[in-house]
């Protein structure tokens, strides 16, 4: 038998605000540690009681262009790159606490947590963690031509293709989902849009603290944003980080190999479930 591997917490409170991605306000984000057995959940410090929110699959209630979960009336929008960096460092247990409806931006990468956590420190508990163990392949498909299959593994590792419209900017990437691997390969890619595909969102009004310190913005074959493309393949490791938070709903550590080809949150979340 391989050692068991414990439960982790973060060390300390950690906390800092920045904008919200699609609505544009101000938030502040804390994490605290939390006990054994306690999961990921968000709390809502701006609404009476401070209600919470779990991070669990069966709390998923929208993926349009970000994961949005909830009970009840409380939602809590665009957690993907907060729980892909809790769940990458091998945070199990963790309060989120927010003072609005949606986490703070960053840069659009996962970095402002990955350095959150760091600051926080992460520290061991004394309950072994849950796995879920990929015994047989599994696979969903989508009409828009997305595919994620999950295949046995003795780690967590992804393989993914993405690729824009009319496949431009095909990229790939197989990597092992380590904190090491994730801190300095994954956490710092940045989210990005298409321009056919951001006029429609401002329209919905949807990215109302979006902009190019945030986002890359791919117009035909130009890339716009605010600092050059950190990785060559920025995209596919940003499609990566998103895979990480969306398979976080599912509550237990995968250990198994995800293929992904032009994955999205609504394929991801199908195969969480």
């Amino acid at each position: 038998m391989a050692t068991p591997e414990f439960q982790q917490t973060l060390g300390k409170v950690a906390g800092f605000t920045g904008t919200a991605l699609h609505t544009g306000e101000k938030v502040t984000l804390k994490l605290h540690p939390a006990p054994v057995d306690y999961g990921i959940k968000f709390k809502r410090k701006d609404l009476q009681d401070e209600p919470t929110v779990d991070a669990k699959i069966e709390n998923l209630k929208m993926v349009e262009r970000a994961t949005t979960i909830g009970e009840g009336p409380i939602r809590v929008h665009t957690v993907e790159h907060v729980l892909a960096a809790l769940w990458a460092m091998g945070v199990d247990n963790a309060i989120v606490e927010m003072d609005a409806n949606e986490p703070p931006i960053g840069d659009g990468s996962a970095q402002a947590y990955v350095d959150l956590i760091k600051k926080a420190g992460v520290t061991a508990q004394d309950e072994p963690r849950k796995f879920f163990d990929v015994r047989d392949t599994m696979h969903v498909e989508s009409k828009t031509g997305a595919l994620l299959v999950l295949l046995p593994d003795n780690k967590f590792r992804i393989s993914c293709t993405h690729a824009g419209p009319n496949n431009r900017f095909a990229q790939f990437l197989s990597v092992e989902v380590t904190p090491a691997v994730f801190e300095r390969e994954i956490a710092p890619a940045r989210t990005f849009v298409f321009y056919e595909d951001v006029k429609p969102l401002m329209d919905k009004n949807l990215i109302k603290g979006g902009s190019l310190e945030n986002a890359i913005v791919v117009r035909g074959e130009a890339v716009l944003s605010k600092e050059p493309l950190r990785f060559p393949d920025e995209f596919v490791r940003h499609k990566i980080l998103d895979i990480i938070g969306d398979l976080a709903l599912v509550g237990r550590r995968i250990r198994g190999h995800v293929v992904a080809v032009k994955p999205g949150h609504a394929i991801n979340a199908e195969l969480a479930r």
